[in-house]
């Protein structure tokens, strides 16, 4: 007599938990992220043949637009504090807890040190009607005392008192005058600060 074989059953997996965890979890990122500021430059980079991916951490970078001025930037936030209050030591100007976190929060600013203050009263949309309407005049570099340098500098020796690197990035624009970008490499030699990276656009030439 044949034996009578059991029914099988399929298998039902109650993916209800999944999917709560999954909303939990994107929703727990939204609110967490902290978005990157906008860019208040437009820098229209060189091309090249170099696919290297810039760094997002461990860099600082000086921006050259097409007027030639120059412009400071920090993607490490836990040395913007420090570097601003030793660039007001040097400077002999002090800033208080408000204008310090104004400055943890900027992504970029191209004023000189004794127009900081009032450049960090402004709001973001103060700061970026004043860059369309060319009232920012950019980061002094002259050869005496050239304030972008310093920032470099003083960027550097902070790092290095943590055990700790920053790598300089420059991008320049494509059309901004052959000088502007000598005077910054040699008041950067002036300094011994001979490393850096030219960010550029990437072109397979084809």
């Amino acid at each position: 007599m044949a034996r009578v074989k059991p029914q099988r059953q399929g298998i039902h997996i109650d993916m209800t938990p999944m999917s709560d965890l999954a909303w939990l979890l994107l929703t727990f990122f939204i609110l967490t992220t902290e978005f990157r500021p906008p860019d208040i430059l437009n820098i229209d980079t060189p091309s090249s043949i170099s696919s290297k991916k810039m760094k997002d951490i461990g860099t600082m970078k000086i921006s050259i637009p097409e007027n030639g001025k120059y412009y400071f930037s920090m993607e490490e936030e836990k040395y913007r504090v420090p570097l601003l209050n030793a660039m007001g030591e040097k400077y002999n100007i002090s800033f208080n807890t408000k204008e310090q976190n104004e400055f943890k929060k900027i992504s970029e600013f191209g004023v000189p040190i004794q127009q900081l203050k009032q450049y960090l009263s402004f709001n973001d949309s103060q700061r970026e009607k004043l860059e369309k309407s060319g009232g920012i005049p950019g980061i002094p570099s002259d050869s005496l005392r050239p304030q972008i340098v310093e920032w470099v500098f003083e960027a550097r020796k902070l790092a290095e008192q943590n055990n700790d690197s920053l790598e300089l990035e420059i991008k320049g624009d494509q059309n901004v005058k052959y000088e502007r970008i000598k005077n910054l490499l040699d008041r950067l030699q002036d300094r011994n600060l001979n490393k850096f990276k030219l960010v550029t656009v990437y072109n397979a030439g084809k």
